[in-house]
């Protein structure tokens, strides 16, 4: 890919969408597609959406679900839009009574840039689910009963296959215990290629961070890379690594163009396909050497391309394109409550005239992936997080000062705290101010900032961007309308704070967490 002739936003959504008209040049629109099989069918949009499904996660519950699709999303699939998932391409195969070769593809590989490859674990689930080995609803609990037989000791050596032929033999399943036979008498051939993934992800990460602990904290809102006893698993051949999973890693990471195709063909995946995503993905890796300035502004890159693209209809994965996605899904109490405790620490701090800065340099900003990967994640897996959350959500605002409150580790920050290069190629957009005077009024000025631009990803999952304030103040007044919540106050103080960035305005710390302690919302 050429490097693009500036840097704008708007060359690079243009360059986008360039390439995905690109794409589908040639190819039927599947607005077509669909029309021409739902009148075949006799199908309105309603009878329709009964019958395809897409994956809904509920990280608070620790669950996946597939639920059916809404009429509006078959409308504006038929006004032009198109599927983000590959789930929905499936089942809608299924409604059309399609078979493998067909949804394989007819669907997949026309719309999604890719087919399924069934020596990867979790394709061969889908071959048995388009087969009708089992229903759309007991998915996750037959992948999790995979697993277990991939864990299971064995008492002598299992076959090797060629592709083709176990692909023919996965297809003639009949039933589902024929299916895990299948899976249990060649399961090395899953193994291999997982432990081969393993290794190349080893490989992958050494080769863009040096070592694997340095990375660590990157990764941790993908959902399991920071924890050793999972990774030690995938390198073993034993967990069931998904596409969505590897693209989360790969925006996390940030490695090259080349190591994302290494990384999937090792994964035995086909290569990035055509949804707006993954085009994203792709081109951001193949020119942001050369033209982005630093790690947090790919995310604003992707965030932003992936927004104006859901304006202009596409449609987009939500959990690729918002980077605190696993923060974003925790409940309004919890969220409400981490807040509140944020806002009390940097009150703490304002009065013992620690505001965290590295000799004479304000670096709060370095923190802010620590608080959101490190401190909410594990928080919110806290029983007495929990408790104290649901305990003080009815606590008056008056008496907010008196309120028990959880410290934050990630908020203490020494006097000679020097962050190391990687934490300062980020989160410039997070200070108000890069080196203010020392024990000067401008201290507190980069605090309110901080705390302001932090409750934004706290609520909305996103990136906080500095020229994009007043979205930023719309977003989330659009996001405690939508949970219900009474949250004008907060709201006001922020756009005040925000659209007054440059000015000598007097900031008071205490009236902003006055106000998240004044949100109310039903638990």
């Amino acid at each position: 890919m050429k490097k693009l002739k500036d840097d704008t936003m708007d060359t690079f959504l243009t360059a986008i969408e360039e390439r995905l008209a690109k794409e589908q040049k040639n190819k039927i629109p599947f607005s077509r597609f669909l029309e021409e099989k739902m009148d075949a069918f006799d199908y309105s949009n309603t009878s329709l959406a009964r019958k395809v499904f897409h994956r809904v996660e509920k990280k608070k519950e620790g669950t996946v679900s597939y639920v059916p699709v809404t009429r509006q999303a078959i409308g504006s699939w038929l006004r032009g839009s198109m599927p983000s998932s590959r789930e929905i391409y499936v089942t809608l195969g299924m409604a059309f009574e399609m078979n493998l070769e067909e949804i394989n593809h007819i669907l997949l590989e026309t719309y999604m840039g890719y087919g399924l490859y069934c020596k990867n674990i979790e394709d061969a689930l889908w071959i048995a689910l388009i087969n009708r080995l089992f229903p759309i609803s007991e998915f996750e609990n037959v992948k999790k009963h995979i697993e277990e037989i991939l864990e299971e000791k064995e008492e002598e050596s299992t076959r090797s296959l060629a592709t083709m032929d176990l692909w023919v033999m996965l297809s003639e399943a009949e039933t589902l215990e024929e299916f895990y036979d299948l899976i249990r008498c060649y399961r090395d051939e899953f193994r291999d290629g997982a432990k081969k993934f393993g290794q190349c992800l080893e490989e992958v990460i050494e080769e863009e961070y040096g070592y694997y602990e340095k990375a660590a904290w990157f990764l941790r809102d993908i959902g399991c890379m920071h924890c050793e006893a999972q990774f030690s698993k995938i390198k073993a051949g034993k967990a069931i690594v998904t596409r969505e999973w590897l693209l989360r890693f790969c925006i996390a990471l940030q490695p090259t163009y080349e190591s994302i195709e290494k990384l999937l063909a090792k994964a035995q995946m086909e290569p990035l396909g055509i949804t707006p995503a993954e085009v994203i993905i792709e081109m951001i890796s193949r020119f942001k050497s050369s033209t982005v300035a630093n790690s947090q502004e790919v995310w604003h890159m992707i965030e932003s391309a992936a927004q104006r693209l859901r304006d202009k209809g596409y449609e987009m994965d939500e959990d690729l394109c918002r980077k605190y996605n696993s923060v974003y899904e925790l409940p309004a109490v919890s969220k409400w409550w981490f807040s509140f405790c944020i806002g009390r620490q940097l009150l703490q701090n304002e009065q013992k005239h620690d505001y965290g800065y590295e000799k004479n340099g304000y670096c709060r900003f370095a923190v802010v992936d620590q608080l959101l990967f490190d401190d909410m994640n594990r928080n919110k897996k806290n029983l007495a997080f929990k408790q104290a959350a649901k305990k003080n959500w009815e606590c008056p605002a008056k008496n907010w000062r008196e309120a028990e409150f959880q410290e934050i580790p990630s908020l203490f920050i020494g006097k000679n705290y020097i962050p190391d290069a990687l934490d300062l190629e980020k989160f410039s957009d997070y200070c108000y101010m890069r080196r203010p005077s020392r024990f000067s009024a401008d201290f507190l000025r980069n605090d309110v900032y901080f705390y302001c631009a932090l409750l934004y990803s706290v609520w909305t999952g996103r990136c906080f961007q500095k020229d994009n304030a007043l979205r930023n103040v719309e977003e989330i007044r659009e996001e405690f309308l939508r949970l219900g919540m009474q949250g004008e106050n907060l709201v006001h103080f922020m756009e005040k704070v925000f659209l007054s960035a440059d000015t000598k305005e007097k900031w008071d710390l205490s009236e902003i967490v006055e106000a998240v302690a004044g949100l109310s919302v039903e638990i």
